[in-house]
């Protein structure tokens, strides 16, 4: 939530504290997690007076959180104008899912090809798991993310695995409201080929999701630039 002027206006209960961690971790993860889900806006101005009050910590750990998620291209530090949560352009977008597909096929491949029988059986039925409909959008999503983490998690790939994730976590903000009934089609196809312990086929229906989201927010953003 911004004010006319586009700075943040941080209220009671919007951005959560995990604990227990270091200070800078902490703020760090409640960013993140703020941002992944929509909390703080594309653009919006991270005013640090506000964010420290609300979180209770010093400016200190907060500036280090935010030159964390800079790193990680969640956020954008201009010396005289702040951190704002960074905007994506059609441009960016088709780049980072260029970098999606191509890891994310191969982490894919790797994971469904170790999985056993009883973590295949498990991972299928994770797949679908965000289909209900009384589910929050953001809770949609972070069901979708702990899955994909998990399903990564086999692939022993940690590097991979750790890329793909903040990839993803910079996109799938902007699809938090979008129309998710592909998805569901997808994840449907991607739970049978990891039923059958797939890795092909699984990597198949994984890269057509990837390229129909990308399409989808690339032409969301087209209208609006």
């Amino acid at each position: 939530m911004t004010d006319d002027n586009g700075n943040s206006r941080v209220g009671a209960a919007l951005i959560e504290m995990p604990s227990p961690m270091t200070a800078e971790e902490a703020v760090t993860t409640a960013l993140r997690k703020a941002i992944r889900e929509g909390v703080l806006v594309p653009g919006q101005r991270l005013t640090q007076a506000d964010i420290a009050n609300q979180l209770g910590v010093s400016r200190i750990p907060l500036r280090d959180a935010l030159r964390r998620l800079e790193v990680e291209s969640l956020v954008h530090i201009d010396g005289h104008k702040g951190a704002r949560v960074t905007v994506l352009t059609a441009e960016d977008v088709a780049e980072l899912y260029e970098m999606r597909i191509l890891l994310e096929e191969s982490c894919i491949t790797h994971a469904v090809r170790n999985l056993t029988e009883e973590e295949a059986r498990r991972l299928s039925e994770a797949a679908t798991s965000s289909e209900d409909d009384s589910l929050s959008p953001s809770e949609a999503f972070n069901l979708r993310r702990d899955f994909y983490s998990d399903l990564y998690g086999h692939a022993g790939r940690p590097r991979m695995r750790r890329m793909i994730m903040q990839l993803r976590d910079n996109v799938d903000r902007y699809h938090l409201l979008s129309d998710r009934a592909h998805a569901h089609i997808a994840h449907k196809e991607l739970a049978a080929a990891i039923a059958d312990r797939d890795p092909q086929r699984a990597a198949s229906a994984l890269v057509q999701h990837i390229t129909d989201s990308r399409d989808d927010l690339i032409e969301e953003l087209k209208q609006v630039e």
